[in-house]
């Protein structure tokens, strides 16, 4: 059996989508698909972390700085004169200093084939979205959400229309680490029989993209679940919050 490359899943979780072919292996694949769910996981969670701050070039001054410190340490008067001929060889500070390219936000999904319990589509795949804010969406459909264990309240949840076209369903919840496990994110239709995955939970706040061609209407439940760590793309069956979409 031949593997996708660990650059194809990398991407895969970071957002890219897999060819029809790395799709369907990832899906029948248990180490792959675990692969792909570690690196997914990562993904979410860095961006519940929030987008870091850029890295900035020093000024000229700090190099400065740096050159007159090293020239003044103890021991090192007789190299003095070599040490900053030794630097200019390797180029000046603008040269050796690397282009920094900002992390990319996560977005997109990988859909991919899978049926095991019931009809799963896409079941494999996050869209998780760092930091994307409110400004310019419009709320078309919204839910709160009730904990199957106790009745109560859990939160809520609402689907977002972007202003770069972006379909996206907004989660907020109560969130906790699951033992061996992780929180997925799902829509389902009436019948609970087709259902999409759109990523994993890593805090109590959650973006995910919604698939072009997967009408909120057609799947108004929004469920999270508790998946197992076992390689299986579909729904554990294991479901801890519901909500009903009102479209």
């Amino acid at each position: 059996m031949s593997h996708p490359d660990d650059e194809v899943i990398a991407a895969a979780a970071m957002g890219e989508t897999l060819d029809a072919d790395d799709a369907r292996h990832v899906a029948e694949c248990a180490r792959c698909f675990a692969h792909l769910r570690d690196l997914e996981l990562l993904a979410a969670r860095a961006a519940a972390m929030g987008r870091p701050a850029p890295l900035l070039t020093p000024p000229e001054s700090v190099w400065d700085a740096v050159m007159a410190e090293l020239a003044t340490d103890d021991g090192a008067q007789d190299d003095a004169e070599s040490v900053p001929a030794l630097l200019r060889e390797v180029g000046e500070p603008a040269e050796r200093l690397a282009t920094v390219t900002p992390i990319r936000r996560f977005s997109g999904w990988l859909v991919a084939s899978a049926a095991a319990v019931g009809l799963v589509i896409g079941g494999i795949g996050v869209s998780v979205l760092a930091n994307l804010g409110g400004d310019g969406a419009t709320v078309v459909a919204s839910t709160p959400l009730t904990s199957l264990v106790t009745d109560a309240s859990a939160g809520d949840a609402r689907v977002e229309d972007r202003s770069d076209g972006v379909r996206v369903l907004v989660v907020d919840t109560d969130y906790q680490e699951v033992p061996d496990g992780d929180l997925e994110v799902w829509l389902i239709d009436p019948n609970v029989e087709g259902m999409v995955s759109l990523g994993f939970l890593a805090s109590s706040h959650g973006e995910f993209v919604i698939p072009a061609g997967y009408d909120p209407r057609a799947y108004p439940i929004v469920d999270i679940s508790i998946e197992p760590r076992d390689g299986v793309p579909t729904h554990s069956g294991e479901s801890i919050t519901r909500g009903v979409l009102d479209l």
